[in-house]
Formats: C-alpha cells, structure tokens, sequence
C-alpha cells in the first residue's frame, strides 16, 4: 500500500498539534481554578464592605427612631425611611453575588431579624411622634415597646448574626489566597515539565520527518554526483511514497542519460576519427573499428560502391577472416549486395550454419548470431554497405548508435574522395597559377609602362601646349600688339584646337586614373551658387558663339557644399558643354534643388535628345550616339563616363532623361557633405614624391637654360610685389611674366630647386610660383624645405605645375594650385587674394551689431585692422576673398552658427591653420565642448569679458607684445 509522504507529513504535525492542544487543555483548566479562588477571595472583599455597611445601618437604627420621637425632623424621617430601603438592597447585592449557600441563608435570617424590628418596634416608635405632638403620654408605650424589644432581640440576633459572618469570611481568605498561590506555583512547574516534554516530543517528530526526508535526498545527491562523473549506476531506495516515485524516475532518467552519454562518445569518437584529416583508408578502418566497439559487435565489415556503380569493394574489415578482404560482392549478391539493391537496412538473426562473417579467434571460428546490413548514404547517393555482426542481439541503443553514425560517415567518406579529388586539382591549379602569375607579372609590368608612359605622355605634350595656349591667349590678351583679321582668326583656331587637345589629353588621363582607382578626392566647403555661375562662364563664350542663353535657377537659403568642388564643376562644364554642342536653338539651362541631404544640379537643353535605344550607350566609353553623330559632333566620347564616374565618386550619380527632337536633362546628384573616407585625402601623410616620372630612356628633353644677368636684369626692372617664379621651363617663366607683370607684380626667375630656395631666402619675394616636375630636386621637396627654413616659412607658395595633387600640396603648406596649361583668371585671383591677406585684419563674428561695433573699437584701437561678419555665412563671404590672422566668433547665431563655422573651417585646407576664439556667453554641454575640442585656440566667457582680456589674447596669438 503506498503512503503519500504528504499524508506521512501532515499525520507527523497533526499528532503534534494534538499533543500541543491536550496541553493547552489541561493548562486553561488549572488557570480556570485560579481564577476561581482569586475570584472568590475578591468577591469576600467585597462582600466584607457591604456587611460593614449592614452592621453601620443595624446599629444606627435606634438611634434615628429616638431623634424623630422627640424632634420631629422631616430630614430623620428621610433617612430613616432610606435606611431600610438601602439596607434591602445591600441584601440583594450579597445574594446576587454569593456562590455560598450558607452565606445566603444567613443573610436572610439576617433581614428577617432587622425587618421585624421595623415592623413591630421601629413603626411604632415613630408613630407615636403624632401622640407626642398632641401632648399626649407615651411614657407607657415607649416602656412596653422597649420591654418588647429587650424580649424579641431583633436587632441583637441581626448584629450578632452579622458579626459572626463577618468573622467567618474574614477567617476564610487567607485559606483561599494560599490556595491559589499554591496553584500558581504548581502551574509554573507544569507549564515546564509540559514544555520540555513538548520540546522533546517536536525534537524527536522532527528528526524522524528529517531523516525520513534527508536520506533519500542524499541518495539522490549522491546518484546525480554520479551522473556527473558519467557513473550512471541505479540508486536503491525501499520506499512507496513520492520519494520513491522520485528514486525511480532517477533511475529512468540515469539510464537515459547513461544511453545518450554512449551515444555522444561513440559519436564524438567517430567524428574525432573521421576528421583526423588522414587517408581516406586510414579512416575507414578507424571508423570501423570505433563502430564495432560501442555497438558491441563481434565482427564488421564496409564494403564501398567503385566507380561503376556495381560492385562493392571491401574497404575495411574487423574480426573478418583473412579469405574474405578481398572480396568484391556485385549488386543484389549476398547480404551486402540485397542490401544495396534495396537500399534499406536488413537484419538477419539465429544464424546456425557457416557464414562469410565469422570471427577468427584464432582457436575455432564463432558465427555471429545477429548481422545488420546498413546503406551509407550521402546527399542521397549510395556510397557503400555497413555490415555488423554480434554474438547476441543487437540492443536498441546500438542499433541507434549504427544509425546515428551512417549519415556522418557517408560524409566523411564523400569529404574525403573531394579531398584528394581537391588535393589533385590544387596541384593542377598550382601548375595554372604559376603560369598565370608569370603572366601578371608581364600584364603588371606592361600596365605599369603604360602608367610611366601616359604620365610621361601627358607631360611632354602638355608642356608644348602649356606654351601654345598661353602665349596665344597672350597674344589674344588687350595688352598685345594689334593683329589682322586673318592673324586673330589663326589664333583663334590654334587655341581653340590647343584647347580641344588639352581636353583630350585630359579626359584620357582622367579616365586611367579612374579605371586604376587613383582618382583622389580632395575637399573643400564653396556656396553652390557660384559653382554653378563659374561653370556656366566657362562656357559662355560657346553659348554666345551658337547664339543660345543658359538659364539659372538657382533657389535662396542652399547649404555650402563640402565635397571636391574642383570636380564637380568638371562635371557640370562637360554637361553644359554638351548641352550647348548638341543645341543649335532654344536655350539651356541650369536648376538647383535640394532633396534631404544631396543637391541636385539638372541641366536641360531643347537639343537633339536621344533616343530611348540609346539609353545605355550614353555612359560608355568611346560612345556616342550613332555614326552620323560620330562625324557630325567631335568628341571621344568619354565626357560623360568620365563625368559619371566622379559623381559616384563624389557619393552621388549621373542620370538622364531624355525625349528624341526634344531636349535632354541630365541630373547630376551630389552629397551636400561628402562621407566616403575610401578616396579623400583631407588629412594628408608626406609620402616619397611618386609623381614625377622616370625621363624615357634614351630620348633626352632639351630645356634652355638661361642665364643669370637675364634673371638679375627681369628682377630689377619691374618695381611692385615680387613674385618668385621657380620653374625648369623658361618658357613657362616667360608665360608668367606676361601674364603678372602688366597687373602690377615685379617677376624674379629660379630654374632648379636648390636655385629657387637660395634665391628665396635671399631676395625674400612676396609670393612664390613653384613647379612640381623639375629635375634633381622636384617641387615637392622645394617646398617641404623653404617651409622648413624659418626665413622663408612665411611666404606663400603657390603649386604651378601640370600635376594637380591638392591635398598633399596643401598639407605642405602651399596657398593654392593652379595646373597648367595656366589659366590666368585663376593664377591672378590668387595672387590678389594672398596679397590682400598680407594686409593683417581680424575676422569678428557676432550677431549682436551693438557689441560687434564694440568689439571692432577694440581692435583698432590696438592697431589691427578689422573685418565683421553677422553670422558664419557671412564670414565664409569674407574668407573666400582673404585670410584673417584671427578670427573671433561668437556660438549662437542665426543662418550658421560658431559650432558650424568650426567644422567648415577645419574641412578646408586654407583655413584650418586659422587661429580661432570663441567669444560667447552660452554654456557648454560635453558633446559641444567635444565638438569644440583642438578647434579652437581660446574660449571667452561674455560674462568675463573686458578690452584688456581682449587684447591680451589679440596680442599673444599674434605675437605682438
């Protein structure tokens, strides 16, 4: 019969609560007995009081009947008719409250005493009040009521009686009170033997409960100790209660986890094995071997499919006899081959004749008396048969074992055939890859001639162009000497195909530094409104040549744009160059949107259009529209995928929309901050010169070298800013002069590094041009060292060469760049503008105009010249025209604030290096103070500010103390 250990549970506590109970019991009754004699011995206090009061109203009495015979007082005869009545209720009390029968009875005698004296003597006495007033004799009845008073003894018997009950209750209470005291004293010891019995009662309960609980769970502790260990050995536990449905769930449990557990080994051993990444031989056997072992099978064989498909080949044995390993078993032959035709398992058990499976012992052979024949299966294709033998039947964890493992063993088995099958063709393949590395290496070579080549190709014919532009744009110039007709239209042409052969040359460089990824990006922060005003006077000249009007609209309140404005003005001058050359009339022109953060440049033309057919040519190289177009309109057709290219470069792209007859649009989208990091070089290392190509070998460039008086002579004659020209071409400095000289400047010449350095800090010039691609010592190098030398540190240079790497030559610490063929517009609004920097101003930012006029005081006051601005777009008007030595800004400002101005200022080369304090009242958070962090010079507090703070901090940055 099994007990429920909650039954068990609850009968151990409920025999506890009864002890617990029959205790309380016995514990109330003896306190319900002292309670009872400290009551009684309470109540005869009580009942004390009220019998003296009996006694007091039993001896006035007489008294009160005496003094109303002769006075006749109404108040006497008030408390003598109260007496009695009092008197009868004192009676009531003491019979209402005693429990002592004998009490009573007395009590009653006690009043019957006292009543009849009322009645008989105290009536009357008073009564003959009324013969007394009438002056009657009441000598003889006031005699004979006393003689009948002397004879009755009412109220004799009433005292006495009630005196000798007082004397009995007063004799009673000490027996009473000692009672109870003894009472309490035999409860005190009770409630301690109780409680120490109680005690050992709950102690003993509880230790039987506990040990009737602790033990099997120590049994359990310890199995699953085991368990742990990986013992799963069953643990004993006689019970027929919950617990012992636990021990048994324990053990089923054990047993479970001990099959898994053999399981996960044989498994883990097999997949240990079939990944030891040895011979595809040495790990069958391993497997097989592995597979007998946690099966318990006596004998084993697997036999593997070859590459007919129908044949098994023995190709690894345990136990086998030696006749049987060679043995091949065509499909649907013997066990193996029935179990491959079927393709399922098959188990044969009670073998009692021979068999090919028999175990040598090497004494007799055993025939096994259970065989199992598995298919090995991979990706559903059959691979081979397993086959195992034992000397008992297989049990179902073995056969789960056997299963488990076939998937895993086709696997591996497959894995290992497509490893060697791998291993031979990687030695194929190593045969290929060295035979193609030998051809890389001749692609990379011929690749790397053709870089050296375009490089020394672009200069050898930009240099003559450079020339041939220059000095016809010269001639061109308003200062020339007059020209016929027909000398101004051969100009003309020799410079417009000047031109189109530098664009040419241009479009082709462009494009291999784009196929060869060496397009860098370099950029700078410039109002939209004049990229798109500068690209359109590029080719405004072209426009009016055809007669057409290019349109602007360009929308109020577009954010500066910070990407490499170099290119994307490349892009939106070979659009509109595009738009004007396919338009003959009608007009072009040019929309600006934004959408979230891109600016989108739309140009539209009422052109030709193209053809949707034509749609996928637009972007391709060395495309154009169709063969007619090809003759009619000249071009390369690399314009548009040049420009495409660097949009996407730019992180933006090149669309078009386009009706045939009707005009195109080509939308150009650009970032409106450019994020790529992949291709910028804002922030650039100072690599080893690598631009300068190698000089062909035997193909000598004869360059003129000059003579010194003709340097000494040029730099003497001319008087304003000296400008040191230091370029290998004389032809070039000849160029420059022309262009310079008449704009005010005075010209001195260097033809080599060293000679433009020693001259440099010799003459000390207002600005320096410097070419990049000179012999013996290039530009790069010029520069790193006139920067290096404190006496020519300060003068800026100006990068003038065909190479155009900006972010290095800024990084050096050059002013400008401008590439050759020289644009002159160009060159001269650089030289204006470092020459209107040489005048030194301050740069004041703020929005308040009352506090701006006082800042500007200040700093004339001390002798600088100032500059204000309203907010930071303001200020980026007055940057773009000159460089501050100083630049104070307040935070808070409309349109751009100073946390703006900062980062714009730190994204461009030229301004970066500007010194700038901030001047403001805001209090600063974390993030801004991060924001602001190696930014700025100095922080000024509005609040502390004052003219002597301010030009103390004027002073010390421009280092006029």
């Amino acid at each position: 019969m099994k007990v429920r250990l909650f039954w068990k549970v609850l009968g151990y506590f409920g025999l506890l609560l009864l002890v617990l109970s029959a205790v309380t019991y016995l514990t109330l009754s003896v306190l319900g007995q002292i309670e009872k004699h400290f009551v009684g011995a309470s109540s005869n206090s009580e009942q004390l009081l009220v019998l003296e009061q009996l006694n007091k109203y039993i001896s006035e009495l007489p008294a009160i009947t005496g003094e109303y015979l002769y006075t006749g007082n109404d108040s006497v005869r008030a408390v003598y008719d109260e007496a009695w009545k009092e008197f009868d209720g004192l009676v009531a009390d003491i019979q209402r409250t005693s429990t002592d029968t004998s009490v009573i009875h007395r009590i009653d005698r006690i009043r019957a005493a006292y009543y009849n004296w009322i009645t008989e003597i105290g009536e009357k006495k008073m009564l003959l009040r009324e013969e007394y007033v009438a002056g009657k004799d009441i000598q003889k009845n006031l005699d004979s009521l006393a003689f009948l008073d002397l004879k009755t003894r009412y109220l004799t018997t009433a005292r006495d009686e009630l005196n000798k009950l007082i004397t009995d209750i007063i004799s009673s209470q000490p027996a009473t009170i000692n009672l109870a005291k003894n009472l309490t004293t035999e409860l005190g010891t009770y409630i301690a033997i109780i409680n120490l019995l109680v005690a050992f009662f709950a102690v003993a309960l509880g230790f039987v409960l506990t040990r009737s609980l602790t033990n099997p769970i120590q049994l359990l502790k310890s199995g699953t100790q085991d368990i742990m260990e990986g013992k799963f050995t069953p643990i004993v536990m006689n019970r027929k209660d919950e617990l012992g449905e636990l021990a048994t769930a324990f053990n089923n449990m054990s047993i479970m986890l001990g099959n898994n557990y053999t399981r996960l080994k044989a498994y883990s051993e097999l997949v240990t094995a079939l990944n030891s990444h040895e011979s595809i031989a040495d790990i069958e056997e391993k497997s097989l071997n592995l597979l007998c072992f946690h099966s318990n099978a006596a004998v084993g064989a697997l036999y593997l499919m070859d590459e007919s498909g129908k044949v098994l080949e023995l190709a690894a044995g345990h136990g086998l006899k030696t006749s049987i390993r060679s043995k091949k078993i065509l499909i649907g032959e013997g066990l193996p081959g029935q179990c491959a035709r079927e393709q399922k398992t098959i188990e044969i058990s009670d073998i009692r004749f021979s068999s090919d499976y028999a175990m040598d012992t090497g004494l007799v052979e055993i025939i096994p008396q259970h065989v199992i024949a598995s298919p090995i299966f991979f990706q559903d294709t059959l691979l081979g048969v397993l086959v195992m033998g034992s000397l008992s039947r297989f049990s179902e964890l073995d056969k789960e074992i056997i299963d488990n493992s076939l998937p895993q063993l086709g696997i591996a088995i497959a894995n290992a055939r497509n490893y060697e099958a791998t291993q031979l063709l990687s030695k194929e393949i190593s045969a290929k890859n060295t035979e193609l590395n030998a051809k890389n290496a001749e692609l990379e070579k011929a690749y790397r001639v053709k870089s050296e080549f375009l490089a020394s190709m672009s200069h050898e014919l930009r240099t003559p162009l450079n020339s041939i532009i220059g000095f016809s744009s010269v001639l061109l110039g308003p200062n020339a000497d007059p020209l016929t007709d027909d000398q101004r239209k051969a100009l003309e042409k020799v410079l417009k195909n000047g031109k189109h052969l530098l664009q040419l040359i241009n479009d082709i460089l462009d494009f291999s530094k784009l196929e060869s990824g060496r397009m860098t990006v370099n950029v700078e922060v410039e109002d939209v409104e004049n990229i798109v005003s500068s690209s359109v006077m590029t080719v405004e000249a072209m426009a009016k040549a055809k007669n057409l009007q290019i349109i602007q609209r360009i929308p109020a309140g577009l954010p500066m744009l910070q990407t490499d404005i170099l290119k994307v003005k490349q892009i939106l001058v070979n659009l509109l160059s595009n738009a004007v050359k396919f338009t003959e009339e009608g007009e072009v022109s040019v929309q600006v949107v934004q959408k979230n953060n891109d600016i989108i440049f739309s140009v539209k033309d009422s052109g030709i259009g193209i053809e949707e057919k034509n749609f996928g040519k637009v972007f391709e190289e060395f495309q154009q529209i169709d063969s007619s177009n090809t003759r009619k309109y000249k071009g390369t057709g690399l314009g548009l995928p040049i420009s495409r290219r660097l949009a996407r470069l730019l992180g933006g792209d090149l669309t078009v929309e386009s009706v045939y007859g009707k005009g195109s649009t080509f939308h150009l989208t650009i970032p409106i901050v450019y994020k790529d990091t992949e291709h910028t070089t804002e922030t650039v290392s100072l690599p080893p010169v690598e631009m300068k190509p190698e000089e062909p070998k035997n193909a000598p460039v004869a360059r003129p070298q000059p003579t010194a008086p003709i340097q000494t002579k040029q730099a003497e004659t001319h008087q304003g800013p000296l400008i040191l020209c230091i370029d290998d071409d004389p032809e070039v400095i000849e160029l420059l002069k022309k262009y310079i000289i008449p704009e005010g400047f005075s010209v001195a010449e260097a033809y080599s590094g060293d000679e433009g350095i020693n001259k440099a800090e010799m003459i000390q010039p207002t600005i320096i041009t410097l070419d990049i691609m000179m012999p013996h010592k290039d530009g790069w190098q010029v520069l790193r060292e006139l920067k290096q030398n404190a006496k020519t540190r300060h003068i800026p240079v100006i990068i003038h060469s065909i190479i155009e790497n900006r972010p290095l030559a800024f990084s050096l610490g050059a002013v400008g760049v401008v590439t050759k063929p020289t644009d002159s517009v160009e060159l001269l609004k650089i030289l204006k503008r470092e020459m209107n920097s040489k005048d030194d101003f301050v740069l004041l930012i703020d929005d308040d105009e009352d506090f701006l006029q006082a800042l500007e005081k200040i700093v004339t006051a001390e002798g600088y010249k100032a500059k204000t601005a309203l907010n930071g777009l303001k200020a980026l008007e007055v940057l773009q025209e000159s460089i501050p030595s100083v630049i104070f800004s307040d935070l808070v400002m409309p349109e751009m604030d100073g946390f703006q101005l900062v980062q714009r200022l730190q994204h461009n080369d030229r301004w970066r290096n500007i010194p700038v304090v901030i001047l403001s009242g805001k209090d600063l958070s974390t993030e801004e103070k991060q924001i602001l962090n190696s930014r700025i010079t100095e922080y000024l507090r509005k609040s502390e500010f004052s003219p002597d703070s301010l030009t103390s901090v004027l002073k010390r940055i421009t280092d006029k103390n």
